[in-house]
């Protein structure tokens, strides 16, 4: 039979053969996910006077009658300019399954360089599915706290600017992420570089929750600060007491915060400030989607349909630097000239991203 006769050639191989057909085989296994016949609008002026315009290798285009310009079903989205489409879903799939990975090993598992590996991981980052669910019921908030780092980037004086500070305490060398979990869902986002206040909590996730909402906390002001403003019930204990008085405390919060500083300080061995958000929300998609996590068709999906994940992906310095700029005394130093153009950034797609 011919399993057999494919058995018996396997075995006749050397090891590092054997180990280089199943990393083929297993790209290989990857088959391109499905386009729509059709799109209803532009990914560059999202104008939705669109009309067929011939194929490229097989693939129909389009044509834009406002702007003129021509594009496909994936222009726009994380794989639409990818040339090894099938590494690169498995590359994907991978981050998926076997959770944080070194750059070194996923180049060598997928048989590409480590800028390409370390290209390919922000442009999946960037396309990860978005929670869009509200906050109701018991849902616990706190602060979590990274040092601010500029790691890997070039021009800096002295390594300790890439991050780091002597002082202890809270202070305007803390990036302080806010941390949202009830028993359905989680959120992390990046708020700002300092101590942290109401204005920056309203900002960042006051239309995450409705009047049903009871947030839990420590006695933490700037929470207590935003939940009487936004008129939402709030419930805080000292921090010696761990609980309130009926028994609720922030055990998940704190459960999260541990493993995504594991995860972040010592897997990844440090994660500049630039690709923090990113990182989070990776962590963020795992738990909110442990059950779809196997599946890649639900991340897959989620992928062809952000057409704006090759314009921030572009951009994310500027996004960067109106962070620094705004929600920091941090000075923005040594600008990185990115290589590649976007297709349609504007104002609409930085506000979209994450530091708002």
């Amino acid at each position: 039979m011919i399993q057999d006769k494919i058995k018996e050639l396997y075995l006749s191989l050397r090891q590092e053969d054997r180990e280089a057909l199943m990393k083929e085989l297993h790209i290989i296994s990857f088959d391109l996910p499905a386009t729509e016949d059709s799109v209803d609008s532009c990914p560059h002026c999202h104008a939705s006077s669109v009309i067929k315009y011939g194929t490229h290798k097989g693939e129909q285009r389009y044509q834009c009658k406002s702007c003129r310009r021509t594009f496909n079903s994936i222009s726009g989205t994380a794989i639409g300019k990818i040339i090894k489409k099938k590494e690169f879903l498995a590359c994907q799939n991978l981050m998926l399954t076997e959770g944080y990975m070194s750059l070194e090993k996923t180049a060598k598992r997928l048989n590409i360089s480590i800028p390409t590996a370390f290209a390919w991981r922000h442009k999946i980052l960037l396309s990860l599915p978005a929670s869009v669910s509200k906050f109701e019921g018991d849902t616990e908030i706190d602060d979590l706290w990274f040092l601010y780092s500029q790691k890997g980037r070039k021009g800096l004086d002295y390594s300790r600017k890439r991050g780091g500070t002597k002082h202890k305490g809270d202070n305007d060398f803390q990036v302080k992420m806010l941390a949202t979990a009830n028993k359905k869902q989680l959120d992390l986002k990046v708020v700002k570089i300092g101590r942290l206040s109401q204005s920056d909590i309203q900002r960042s996730m006051g239309d995450k929750f409705t009047k049903k909402t009871t947030l839990v906390s420590d006695k933490h002001q700037s929470i207590a600060a935003f939940a009487n403003r936004a008129k939402i019930k709030h419930e805080s204990f000292k921090a010696s007491d761990h609980v309130t008085a009926e028994g609720k405390g922030v055990q998940r919060v704190n459960n999260i915060a541990e493993r995504l500083k594991t995860s972040v300080n010592r897997t990844l061995h440090g994660v500049s400030t630039k690709y923090l958000q990113m990182y989070a929300n990776w962590f963020k998609t795992i738990e909110n989607y442990k059950d779809e996590v196997k599946e890649n068709k639900v991340f897959q999906k989620a992928m062809l349909s952000n057409k704006t994940a090759w314009d921030v992906y572009t951009n994310i310095e500027k996004v960067y630097e109106r962070f620094i700029k705004n929600h920091s005394v941090r000075t923005y130093r040594c600008p990185i000239l990115s290589r590649v153009k976007a297709s349609n950034w504007n104002q609409h797609v930085i506000n979209e991203y994450a530091f708002i």
